[in-house]
């Protein structure tokens, strides 16, 4: 309806033989201009890049993705159908054009068309704008009196407000403002002037615009980065309570196994040793006495022997008798918040040697931390088994997530200190971060006696 009213009202201004100055109905068309050469979402970019894309509906950043590209379809079409009509209306009403406006008009279409349906950087966007003014500004030189001349300096000025802070979209409609009025006062008649005037309205209209749009953007992308700022933060909060969970869990393991140690050493030191001289003592006297008294004597001096063999029994318990691998590892597992742990190490594995047992869970511990605090696990497998295919002397243990991995290794104090403990037996350590971490820890041989052992393994003899 609003083009059979322009082509009407044109058929009868070219009938009183003068051109139409303009159009009122432009209105309805640079409303569509406004919306469409850059209304539609712009998606965020790096180094350089036009920064998110505006939008006016205020749904979520979520929301908005699946939407993205039907908008931005939607706002090509329609700002490629505004500006191809700038082309057809003449045509419709049997306008006679200049060539030069017609040439003008068949290369903007291509420059509009790449400004729009690209996801040009900033920098080319802004670069764009000046074949855009240069274009639009010829248009209207060539056919001043034409009613929708004005039309492709209304859709530079859009972009203008969209790509360029409010000073600079100013700028750019002060220029072409410049260029209508000049044009218009050199005319005879007064309709140039009128065009000109009204253009320069519709122009900072858009403008501001696109200004609202660009402001709206910023702020939607301060808060996508305070968001993202705060989902970093809970996950490194979350990270540093499992090391913690997992550091607790390691100390009161510690904890436990120093203490039986000195539990045992304070048998040994005090309670054996004087045990020990007892026994010594009613040796010598079962020696001397005689009479009644042999016989109490040596009823106290066996008293006092299964009571030494009983404190060197505790002594060797509470040296010798740490949790089983199984067991151990079980421990460990259920302490942690994430990743999910699970343990493949059959019920009946056993490790007669303590420094291997040890060096095993203590190996586990630290790679089950490492996951935690590096890899962004889900799940950690921890297998165990014998070495030959089950049937040989020595032990294959991997600790495998499937976390994000690294590419490239830097050894902590975790993994130094894993690498030293195992290789003391003989053993090897390989980490590998393809694909997640995975940890292979290789004992030759599982029966072996502890290789350094110190003070605190003496029993009473």
């Amino acid at each position: 309806m609003c083009v059979c009213g322009v082509v009407s009202v044109m058929r009868s201004t070219l009938r009183s033989g003068r051109r139409p100055a303009s159009v009122p109905l432009v209105t309805t068309s640079v409303r569509a201009v406004v919306t469409s050469g850059r209304g539609g979402p712009m998606t965020s970019g790096t180094g350089g890049g036009r920064g998110v894309r505006p939008t006016l509906d205020g749904m979520s950043e979520q929301a908005q993705g699946g939407e993205h590209v039907g908008l931005e379809r939607t706002a090509g079409v329609a700002g490629g159908l505004t500006y191809a009509m700038v082309g057809l209306l003449p045509v419709l009403i049997d306008l006679s054009m200049a060539w030069q406006w017609w040439a003008l008009w068949a290369v903007g279409i291509p420059v509009f068309l790449v400004d729009v349906l690209l996801d040009l950087t900033q920098r080319w966007a802004r670069l764009l704008l000046v074949p855009m003014v240069a274009i639009g500004s010829a248009m209207y030189a060539v056919e001043p009196l034409y009613g929708f001349g004005g039309v492709p300096l209304v859709i530079t000025a859009a972009s203008a407000g969209l790509v360029l802070p409010l000073s600079g979209g100013l700028a750019v409609v002060g220029l072409q403002s410049a260029v209508m009025f000049g044009i218009g006062w050199r005319v005879e008649q007064e309709g140039g002037l009128i065009a000109a005037v009204f253009y320069l309205g519709l122009q900072v209209f858009a403008v501001m615009t696109g200004q609202i749009a660009r402001r709206e953007s910023a702020a939607r992308q301060r808060i996508a980065e305070v968001h993202e700022s705060l989902r970093t933060a809970h996950t490194e909060l979350a990270r540093a309570h499992a090391e913690l969970e997992a550091a607790q869990i390691l100390l009161a393991e510690n904890s436990r196994t120093e203490e039986r140690l000195r539990i045992s050493r304070d048998l040994h030191d005090l309670v054996g040793h004087q045990l020990s001289a007892l026994a010594l003592n009613l040796e010598v006297a079962s020696h001397v006495a005689d009479g009644a008294a042999v016989e109490p004597v040596q009823r106290s001096r066996v008293i006092a022997k299964d009571l030494l063999a009983d404190v060197r029994h505790v002594v060797s318990r509470l040296r010798e008798e740490p949790p089983d691998l199984r067991s151990a590892v079980d421990a460990v597992a259920a302490q942690l918040p994430r990743p999910t742990v699970h343990v493949d190490i059959p019920d009946e594995f056993e490790i007669p040697s303590p420094a291997v047992r040890d060096a095993v869970v203590r190996s586990v511990q630290e790679a089950l931390i490492n996951s935690v605090r590096h890899s962004r696990a889900d799940n950690v497998r921890v297998t165990v088994r014998r070495s030959g295919g089950g049937s040989g002397p020595g032990l294959v243990a991997e600790i495998v997530d499937d976390g994000v991995g690294a590419a490239r290794l830097t050894p902590g104090n975790g993994l130094t200190g894993m690498r030293e403990r195992v290789e003391a037996l003989g053993g090897l350590v390989a980490v590998d971060g393809t694909g997640g971490f995975r940890v292979t820890i290789e004992v030759p041989d599982i029966t072996a006696a502890d290789m350094a052992p110190d003070a605190t393994s003496e029993v009473l003899r």
